[in-house]
C-alpha cells in the first residue's frame, strides 16, 4: 500500500540536475564525437573529457537512484541499494579518470 511520505517539491532539485546533466553529457559527448569523425582521432579537445565523465556518472547514478526511490520500497533494500550504487560510482570514478589522464600529459 503506497503512503504518502513527502511533499510535492521533494526531489525537484534531483529532478533538474539529472535533465542539466544529460543535456551537457549530451553536448560535450556530440562536440568529442564529431571532432574524432572530422580528425580521425587526432587533436580532439582533450579538456571535454573530465565534463563528459563527471556529468556522466552523475547522470547515470542520480538515475538509478531516482528508479531506486520510485521502485523499491523496502528502505533496507533502497539502503543496500544506494550503498552499492556509491561504491560502484566511486570504482567507476576512478577508473574512467585513469583511462583519460594520459590525455592530459
Amino acid at each position: 500500500m503506497y503512503r504518502f511520505s513527502g511533499s510535492g517539491n521533494n526531489g525537484q532539485l534531483a529532478w533538474i540536475l539529472q535533465r542539466v546533466s544529460g543535456v551537457a553529457v549530451a553536448i560535450c559527448g556530440t562536440i568529442i564525437f564529431i571532432q574524432i569523425a572530422l580528425n580521425g582521432g587526432h587533436g580532439f579537445t582533450s579538456w571535454l573529457l573530465l565534463p563528459v565523465l563527471g556529468f556522466g556518472l552523475w547522470h547515470a547514478f542520480s538515475g538509478f537512484k531516482m528508479i531506486t526511490d520510485d521502485y523499491v520500497s523496502c528502505t533496507a533494500f533502497r539502503l543496500i541499494l544506494q550503498i552499492f550504487y556509491w561504491i560502484a560510482g566511486i570504482a567507476v570514478a576512478v577508473i574512467g579518470f585513469a583511462a583519460i589522464m594520459p590525455y592530459f600529459g
